[in-house]
């Protein structure tokens, strides 16, 4: 029997085993570091988006908006909007005409707002009635969700819309106080994690950012005051066919806002029928040249600088004062005036004597502390500040236009502030909107000039004044009127198209209240500012006189009829208002 000798292995073949299971072990190796540690994060990430949702968490009501007392005027009504989940919702095609008619839209409409969205998260309508985003639900579609949300609703209106403003769907203020004071106003979403299983049902959920509420803010505005303006303002646009009209009440002492009204006017509640042009603030923004509502100031500041006397008179008995190659006249010839007289029947001529005998820094730097040139500060958006130019652009003809309100422009708010100087012993306060807001003080002028001025402009007022349709019964009223010619753009004026304005305060000795009214290019009947103007103030202050407690001034009440028909044509044209 023979032994067969068996051969002995390959020395390669062990190591051929042996290597190949160690860049096997290797590779298993590599493929563990790169899944557990270089692709961890972009593998989570996958994992998270199958099955974890970041979805934002209702906002909490935005701030309210209130008057001084306490009454809203813009506040946050609770609404609901349906949200999906597209992944889900998107498997439930068959269902969405069903859908659509409950919601009043089509089909193809919810196609394209999914079309539209991110993965985990659609809006399909936003901010609705409650009951028809329950009527929705009750259909039971799956992934079709409803969350809470705040639409801002304004009680007053378009009565204060320009000056509130407005805020988009997404409760960003847009325009107006709402957007100057969005900082407070606004409040922040939070956002919620959720955890789905494949078939979108909800395995768990955690908050991860909370949701902060908004800050209330209370205004100076008195809602009563704000209604009377509007309406009275209203009533003057309409009655004679202007193009716009603005109007403030200031309290005399401390610079509340009291109404800031403009009109026409855009309801922000009706967005379908929202005109933008009717959100602006015409009170802040629109400037223009205010006509002879200047005179006092111009008396003012030659009274301080020592350029006339109290008693000082002036001959105004020509048809035309040249004054360069400029002809400044009078609507009615006179003769000789005293202060109060120059004022009393808005006389151009004594206007222009007494500022050219007045230094023009001295002017200059009167209506510079009265505020003219100069923004009020309120923060509103499109605040303008008007233009005073240097004294030292003045030529002659610009000194003298100067004091009967051309060659400056302003806005209706700082006609009101700077009236209100005149009614608080000639200290200017700074307007305010904010109630418990501290304002800024400066000297304007003297406290006897500003007696003074209080006398005379209650001439105005008088009987034989062009201010007499301002004249409320009972009190004692101050102001002036004022119509001046629009710039053409060319170096001229228009012939027909005129801003009319009046500005005044009762009672007249003992200031409570100050208004200015402008009504911009009235097209219809008297054109002036004792006509068109002074009505409003009239309407309103009585308003304000009453509410405030003030009672009538003993004796017999202001006339507020002239005593003949050829009197009250003449004081309703003005008497040497408009200088064209």
């Amino acid at each position: 029997m023979s032994t067969l000798a068996q051969a002995p292995l390959p020395v390669w073949r062990p190591r051929l085993i042996f290597g190949m299971l160690g860049a096997g072990f290797c590779a298993i190796l590599y493929q563990s570091w790169q899944t557990q540690v270089e692709q961890s994060g972009f593998l989570r990430a996958q994992g998270q988006q199958r099955y974890q949702r970041q979805l934002p968490l209702p906002a909490p009501a935005r701030g309210e908006i209130f008057d001084r007392d306490g009454r809203a005027l813009a506040l946050s009504v609770p609404s609901s909007t349906l949200w999906v989940d597209p992944k889900v919702f998107a498997q439930q095609q068959a269902r969405w005409p069903e859908l659509a008619k409950v919601l009043g839209i089509s089909p193809a409409e919810i196609g394209k707002r999914l079309q539209h969205s991110g993965s985990a998260f659609a809006y399909l309508l936003r901010q609705i009635d409650p009951q028809l985003a329950a009527r929705a639900l009750a259909l039971g579609i799956p992934g079709l969700h409803e969350m809470q949300e705040y639409r801002r609703f304004y009680p007053s209106g378009q009565i204060t819309g320009p000056l509130l403003g407005f805020t988009n769907i997404e409760g960003v203020g847009s325009e107006g106080l709402e957007l100057a004071y969005d900082h407070v106003l606004r409040s922040r979403a939070g956002q919620r994690e959720v955890l789905r299983d494949n078939h979108g049902h909800l395995l768990s959920s955690a908050p991860e950012h909370i949701s902060h509420s908004g800050q209330p803010l209370t205004l100076t505005i008195d809602r009563r005051l704000q209604y009377a303006a509007y309406t009275a303002l209203a009533a003057a646009v309409q009655r004679f066919a202007a193009r716009s009209g603005s109007a403030v009440l200031l309290d005399a002492h401390s610079g509340a806002i009291l109404a800031m009204v403009n009109y026409p006017a855009s309801n922000p509640n009706d967005r379908e029928h929202y005109d933008p042009a009717g959100a602006t603030d015409r009170a802040i923004t629109h400037t223009f040249e205010p006509g002879s509502v200047m005179k006092p100031f111009a008396v003012a500041a030659a009274l301080d600088s020592g350029s006339i006397q109290a008693t000082s008179h002036f001959d105004v008995n020509t048809n035309c004062f040249r004054v360069a190659n400029y002809c400044i006249q009078d609507d009615a010839r006179h003769g000789t005036l005293d202060i109060g007289q120059i004022l009393k029947y808005s006389s151009n001529i004594g206007a222009a004597k007494i500022a050219l005998r007045t230094p023009a820094p001295d002017l200059y730097g009167l209506l510079s502390r009265a505020g003219f040139g100069q923004s009020v500060g309120l923060g509103l958006p499109g605040e303008s500040a008007g233009r005073l130019p240097a004294d030292q652009q003045w030529g002659p003809a610009a000194h003298a236009a100067i004091a009967y309100g051309y060659g400056i422009s302003v806005n209706t708010l700082q006609l009101a502030a700077a009236y209100a100087a005149i009614a608080n012993d000639g200290v200017y306060v700074t307007p305010h909107l904010l109630l418990g807001q501290r304002s800024n003080e400066r000297q304007v002028m003297s406290a006897s000039t500003a007696a003074d001025l209080r006398k005379w402009l209650a001439g105005v007022v008088a009987p034989g004044g062009t201010g007499f349709l301002a004249a409320i019964p009972g009190y004692t009223v101050a102001g002036k009127t004022g119509t001046a010619a629009m710039a053409n753009g060319k170096g001229g004026f228009h012939r027909h198209q005129v801003n009319t304005s009046f500005v005044g305060f009762a009672p007249a000795q003992n200031p409570r209240f100050v208004m200015a009214v402008t009504v911009r290019d009235p097209t219809q009947g008297w054109r002036y500012g004792g006509v068109v103007a002074a009505p409003v103030f009239r309407s309103t202050m009585s308003v304000a006189l009453r509410n405030a407690g003030i009672p009538p001034q003993g004796g017999t009440a202001q006339a507020i009829r002239p005593r003949s028909l050829a009197e009250q044509q003449r004081w309703a044209e003005g008497a040497g208002d408009v200088q064209h």
